[in-house]
């Protein structure tokens, strides 16, 4: 039971040091969440018939 609760601890400190790390770069670069929710450009062949 013990090495449940010390792996489940593991994992939400990762999970927290991630986070930290992507708001810090994104309150320095504010580039992340733009490239991540962006939307993709679609090209349109004009006059494509079918």
């Amino acid at each position: 039971m013990q090495m449940a609760i010390t792996f489940m601890a593991v994992v939400a400190g990762m999970i927290f040091s991630l986070a930290v790390a992507m708001l810090a770069e994104e309150l320095i670069f504010g580039q992340v969440f733009r490239l991540f929710f962006s939307r993709q450009a679609v090209a349109v062949k004009s006059g494509e018939k079918r």
